[in-house]
């Protein structure tokens, strides 16, 4: 008897497939030493999406808008409107402004500073506005210039360095006399040449 012979070769075969075919499916799908990730429908296998910056403005990354709008909140009240002749988004968190005027808003709402940036970017994560050209900001007492600037929108509070010119307004009622020196002409009581004493 042939310990091997065609019909025992036969049902070796038909069970080394047989346990193949059972021991394949369980066996993990690997590539390169890893682990094939199987991603289910849901989603969990998929690159995750950024995170969105705290500002977000409508602008797909690498594309520019002209005269742009942007009014921004804290905490329900108007802090500040961008009003922007020509913006660029940068990248997700980098908004590029030319020629953008910020208008602040105090606690009670009003009008409070306004802001001229030539050219400026505006991170929209921290908020924080960066120019190194010359920025101008009015408001009704003030008026300052300065080479470069650094704006916290959220804060309102600035740093300008370089060149940096301040005029101060004194605006008083009439009738107060003012602390300030006036830049008139002063008057005096020494008599004019030819006057004749009395």
């Amino acid at each position: 008897m042939k310990l091997f012979g065609r019909s025992h070769l036969g049902h070796w075969r038909n069970a080394a497939l047989l346990v193949l075919a059972v021991l394949i499916p369980a066996a993990p799908a690997t590539w390169g030493g890893q682990k094939a990730s199987q991603t289910d429908s849901s989603g969990a296998g998929a690159k995750p999406e950024p995170a969105r910056p705290k500002f977000d403005v409508p602008i797909p990354i690498g594309h520019d808008a002209t005269v742009v709008g942007l009014p921004y909140f804290d905490k329900g009240k108007l802090q500040m409107y961008f009003t922007i002749v020509k913006a660029f988004r940068v990248d997700l968190n980098h908004l590029k402004m030319q020629n953008a005027y910020l208008q602040t808003y105090d606690d009670k709402q009003t009008e409070d500073a306004d802001i001229f940036l030539p050219s400026s970017m505006l991170d929209l994560n921290t908020r924080i506005v960066t120019s190194d050209t010359p920025v101008t900001v009015t408001r009704s007492d003030f008026e300052i210039v300065g080479q470069k600037m650094v704006f916290n929108t959220q804060t309102h509070k600035g740093h300008m360095w370089g060149h940096v010119h301040m005029v101060i307004y004194n605006h008083q009622d009439e009738g107060e006399a003012s602390a300030s020196p006036s830049p008139g002409p002063v008057a005096t009581t020494a008599p004019q040449p030819g006057a004749v004493p009395q």
